[in-house]
């Protein structure tokens, strides 16, 4: 599998070669089958969406067919037997993030309609977060309103994505956020 890093949705319908064109020089992306979603592999994470965010600032035109950016610094490819437990297993390097927080999980998903159910998915790993910090002696808590970060899992057909978008990442670079 084609290892990304980096979720891009349209912004416009019919603009997609011309987002691919503009993010080229930043990367590697890839059209993938699902309409207004392109999936990348950037070097440096950090340095894409500083030069996103500034080009945006100083040219009216620039990256306008870009509607949102998600990182994702874990990936893997599933069945939908797999996929909670690899899920689980994925986000568990997140926990000593989310101890003593407010969160929440947000899994945005192309492909399986009504074989992944995201509010059930969304729920089962919310409460397996809950459950795993107070083994670990901590707490956490859900907020859909005010949350200092969100988990987002992002999934295209069978691979999956996930990120940790923090209250400051989104609000440093307003085009990285979940819906």
């Amino acid at each position: 599998m084609w290892e990304f890093n980096v979720l891009v949705t349209m912004a416009q319908d019919g603009r997609y070669r011309q987002m691919l064109e503009e993010l080229a020089p930043y990367g590697e992306f890839h059209k993938t089958e699902f309409h207004g979603v392109a999936l990348g592999r950037v070097p440096d994470m950090q340095q894409f969406l500083e030069t996103v965010r500034q080009k945006r600032e100083r040219e009216v035109i620039a990256f306008q067919d870009v509607s949102r950016i998600v990182p994702l610094d874990k990936v893997f490819t599933f069945d939908l037997d797999s996929f909670l437990p690899k899920a689980c297993k994925a986000i568990r390097p997140y926990l000593p993030q989310m101890c003593e927080h407010r969160f929440h999980v947000r899994l945005e998903r192309r492909g399986l309609k009504g074989e992944i159910v995201s509010p059930d998915v969304e729920q089962a790993l919310d409460n397996f977060i809950l459950d795993e910090l107070v083994d670990l002696g901590h707490t956490g808590q859900i907020d859909f309103d005010a949350p200092d970060a969100v988990l987002a899992i992002e999934t295209v057909g069978n691979r999956c994505g996930i990120g940790f978008i923090t209250r400051e990442l989104s609000d440093l670079y307003p085009f990285v956020h979940v819906d």
